[in-house]
């Protein structure tokens, strides 16, 4: 083969060698940019589909919000009255517009010998009621939202106890709020009771009284509570509570619980169950749960109200408050 055919074959080889990778290369190109706007297509659709949420009001309020509340849950407020001496004709007045008949005479005896009084107001706050918390407004105690001398103060400025002090709680059928005048326990309580017969008696270091509420709504639109007084006692134990057929452990103070002396009472919303001592120089239990000093005696009442809830939101709603209106403007210490 003469030397100009090679050349002519080299030359042709090269060309062709040259459009087959041209083509190759396109080929690629063209895929490559198919790619693209396939994915282009699908992220644009799923940003379509899947719409960001606005950050308005509303909506940064739904993220915060709790769980719902289960529909049999009940809400009370408890108010620890704080009185002292000097005010011993305004307590004898509200124990005048309390009513104490819906408990039966024995076991008003039997709480009487304790030391213990308990009684019922309805939705209506009355005058000495109204006096020892601290409010002024209308008669209906949804109307009443003006704290009378309310003045900004740090905890460690605060002498004694506030006056008053307010707390929620949000209880299941299944669960109990124990409830205590005193943060501070006595140092030593002597008990002495008749039984079969004899006379016992028995020391409790560290005595402090607690009251056990539970709450189970009824068919009827009310609400029953079953109050029990506790002593709580010596020093933390380890213990187990059976719940469900469930042993659960649990660390803490023995109790002794006063099942004789066991209220219980349905309410509407709005009332009220007041707890107190009968005297200021009460004995038995009572004095331990209300009664601190001996001089001039300090006296702590528990008013337990009964309070309208929110309807819960088909889209679900934090754990039910107290409607608007019915709430109350008190100097919080929880």
């Amino acid at each position: 083969m003469r030397f100009s055919e090679k050349k002519y074959l080299s030359r042709k080889y090269r060309l062709q060698f040259r459009l087959k990778y041209q083509s190759k290369c396109r080929l690629q190109y063209q895929l490559a940019i198919n790619v693209i706007f396939t994915l282009i297509l699908i992220f644009g659709t799923a940003c379509h589909l899947i719409k960001k949420p606005e950050p308005t009001s509303p909506n940064i309020d739904h993220l915060l919000q709790q769980g719902q509340a289960p529909p049999d849950s009940v809400g009370i407020e408890i108010f620890t009255i704080r009185t002292t001496p000097q005010q011993q004709e305004l307590v004898r007045q509200l124990w005048l517009e309390v009513d104490e008949q819906m408990i039966t005479p024995s076991l008003r005896r039997e709480l009487t010998e304790q030391g213990i009084r308990i009684g019922v107001l309805g939705d209506l706050l009355t005058p000495a009621l109204s006096q020892l918390i601290h409010v002024t407004g209308d008669a209906k105690a949804e109307n009443i939202n003006t704290f009378n001398d309310f003045q900004e103060v740090s905890v460690s400025e605060i002498p004694h106890d506030p006056p008053v002090t307010r707390q929620y709680r949000n209880l299941l059928p299944d669960m109990r709020a124990s409830l205590k005048a005193f943060e501070e326990p006595v140092p030593e309580l002597s008990r002495f009771w008749f039984e079969n017969g004899q006379f016992c008696g028995q020391t409790y270091k560290d005595a402090l009284g607690l009251i056990c509420v539970n709450a189970r709504n009824q068919n009827n639109g009310t609400v029953r509570f079953d109050i029990v007084p506790e002593l709580e006692h010596g020093t933390a134990e380890r213990r187990f509570r059976i719940h469900s057929a469930i042993m659960i452990p649990e660390n803490g103070r023995p109790r002794l619980p006063f099942i004789s002396l066991t209220v219980t009472q349905n309410l509407l919303p709005g009332q009220w169950i007041l707890i107190g001592p009968t005297i200021p120089n009460c004995s038995g239990i009572g004095r331990v749960f209300f009664i601190r000093g001996n001089e001039e005696p300090e006296q702590k009442i528990l008013a337990i109200r009964l309070i309208k809830m929110k309807k819960n939101t088909p889209n679900g709603s934090n754990i039910p408050e107290p409607e608007k209106g019915i709430d109350f403007l008190f100097q919080e210490r929880n």
